[in-house]
């Protein structure tokens, strides 16, 4: 059993107490040098994205969409996004490495599963899926997702080929399927990293719009 990431050797053997406790035993993915490059977000949080905020106030950019909304979601973060994170989404999302879904998937769903009872997964486009062959938030989590979320015409710019300007004003690209599906639901969105949130409150505002209960958003970096 080798590390995900640097192909290392993992010298894990279940203890006793392991073998005793009840459910699938969990063995590591990753190394501990890998597992440590990864940064989780330090010190009070913001309700709003998960990033460290002073004495856990919403920050600048959460302020912003509550004015602009006049709403915000409460949004779950994993890790920071640094230089660790974006090797591994360049890896994962855009070389295509299906493997490495498995490096944070036990993490984000257990905790998707502590925040409601609906999840929904930010959608790719048609022409994603076909050059990709998967959808890189779906892939992250062991859950069954509600299909409420569909990308609407012939598809989304990569938001990591624009500028902060070009991202917010990006236009609506989602639609939905059918309200009924989170209608009077307790929903979790789930995406894999946010950055402006333009596209995570996209795919919000149209959940909100039909009919969630609640909505809460798990992010593994931001």
């Amino acid at each position: 059993m080798n590390c995900l990431l640097c192909n290392r050797r993992l010298n894990w053997r279940p203890s006793f107490a392991d073998l005793l406790l009840p459910g699938a035993l969990h063995p590591p993915v990753l190394c501990p040098t890998c597992q440590a490059s990864f940064a989780p977000w330090p010190g009070s949080h913001c309700p709003g994205c998960g990033r460290t905020s002073h004495e856990g106030r919403l920050c600048a950019e959460c302020r912003d969409w509550q004015d602009r909304l006049g709403w915000y979601v409460p949004v779950t973060s994993c890790y920071q996004y640094n230089q660790a994170m974006k090797d591994f989404m360049h890896r994962y999302k855009f070389l295509g490495d299906y493997r490495l879904r498995a490096t944070f998937q036990r993490e984000l769903t257990e905790k998707a599963r502590a925040l409601g009872d609906c999840f929904v997964a930010v959608p790719v486009s048609a022409e994603t899926m076909v050059t990709r062959g998967f959808n890189q938030v779906a892939g992250m989590v062991d859950l069954p997702l509600t299909p409420a979320l569909v990308v609407a015409g012939k598809g989304k710019t990569r938001q990591s080929e624009k500028g902060r300007a070009a991202r917010l004003a990006t236009p609506q690209p989602f639609a939905l399927t059918n309200p009924a599906l989170v209608a009077g639901k307790r929903v979790v969105l789930i995406d894999d990293v946010m950055t402006t949130g333009r596209t995570f409150y996209h795919a919000a505002t149209l959940l909100r719009a039909a009919g969630a209960a609640q909505l809460r958003g798990l992010v593994l970096a931001a």
